[in-house]
């Protein structure tokens, strides 16, 4: 078989199609493990997550080409979502935090961790809070969205033959964002039309940024972020996602795809077995990450949706063992690989605490697995 390039290589794995090899690809690197293996041998100068794939000889993930990824040093696709920024004001800061009020609510950042924010006031609690917040600053044709480092990113993509994609804030991602999941949980039943003012709101707006994206590149993917479940199932009932999501997502869902996009993504943490029901029901073409020791076991899903690719799926906890570790965990593949539709990741970013060394032989071990399923 021909050698394939980057972009036909991962979307063929989507569909099931043949491959010259499956991609051996991850979800990045927390920044505490890349300034970890520096210390191990890394060179300094690999200290983003694009380098970091490339000395380690992975593809680059898919989340990496995204047009709206934003990368380890900063900016360099479109900006997303609320833009200009809701205003933040510095009102404390300690030698690890800095504490900021203002339209953004009232946030807690990490100043050297990548760990998430503690957010305990949000910007939307009411539907005047969104009508004089949200829609202003949800212009996708806004010039300025347009980071300088767009053009290099684009251009070096294509001339590796990368696919590209598109990162879309999800039905339950979006309104989280915007009001905090314990406010978003009681407005399904306190303020429903709340939520399906941010739900409408927000499908023009994703509607917008394809277009506009599309005068710039083409689009072969849409990764929807959604992180709608722990470890026991779903943040929210079928009735919920039924009313508040599913008439949105067939709606965007179809849009895509008839703007091109052949290849509509759902990412979720936590126990998401049960929820690829409702994922695939939206029009789900795959699911990502996996999370193994949440429960989200790729062959357990693969029984209930034996067309659904999957990406993930691996332990990134056993990089924390030995190589005999990784060998059973990587000992599994072969099965599911035989089915096709599966690109075996690691089912979150490489944590700190993983030796260089580990992840190395990792990725060398996956490589001889990947490399015989040419089908």
């Amino acid at each position: 078989m021909r050698t394939m390039t980057p972009g036909e290589r991962f979307m063929r794995a989507l569909s099931f199609q043949s491959v010259d090899r499956i991609p051996v690809m991850d979800f990045g690197y927390w920044r505490e493990t890349i300034d970890e293996w520096h210390q191990q041998g890394l060179p300094a100068d690999v200290d983003t997550t694009e380098r970091v794939e490339a000395y380690f000889g992975c593809d680059r993930g898919f989340e990496t080409n995204l047009i709206n990824y934003f990368g380890d040093d900063g900016p360099v696709g479109i900006e997303w979502g609320i833009w200009p920024p809701f205003s933040k004001i510095l009102v404390e800061e300690t030698e690890e935090t800095r504490l900021y009020e203002g339209e953004c609510g009232r946030i807690l950042e990490h100043k050297f961790s990548g760990s998430m924010s503690f957010q305990s006031k949000y910007p939307v609690e009411t539907m005047e809070d969104f009508l004089k917040k949200v829609p202003s600053r949800m212009d996708p044709w806004d010039p300025t969205r347009v980071q300088p480092g767009f053009e290099a990113m684009l251009r070096r993509g294509k001339e590796q033959g990368q696919a590209v994609g598109l990162w879309i804030d999800g039905y339950l991602a979006w309104p989280r964002i915007l009001m905090g999941i314990e406010n978003l949980a009681y407005a399904y039943y306190d303020d429903p039309e709340l939520i399906h003012a941010i739900q409408r709101q927000h499908t023009d707006f994703v509607k917008g940024f394809v277009d506009m994206a599309l005068t710039k590149t083409k689009l072969d993917y849409a990764c929807f972020f959604e992180d709608m479940a722990y470890n026991h199932g779903a943040l929210v009932s079928p009735q919920i996602f039924r009313e508040f999501m599913m008439p949105y997502y067939h709606e965007l869902i179809a849009y895509l795809r008839s703007k091109g996009i052949q290849k509509v993504l759902i990412d979720s943490d936590g126990n998401t077995v049960a929820l690829t029901d409702l994922l695939v029901e939206a029009g789900a073409d795959g699911h990502y990450p996996l999370e193994i020791n949440s429960g989200s076991k790729p062959e357990l899903i693969r029984q209930r949706h034996p067309n659904l690719a999957l990406i993930g799926g691996i332990d990134k906890l056993t990089l924390m063992g030995d190589r005999g570790d990784i060998d059973r965990e990587l000992a599994k593949l072969p099965p599911l690989l035989e089915k096709g539709g599966y690109i075996p990741a690691l089912d979150h970013r490489v944590q700190p605490g993983v030796s260089m060394a580990n992840y190395q032989y990792y990725i060398d071990q996956k490589r001889k697995i990947l490399e015989k399923y040419c089908y």
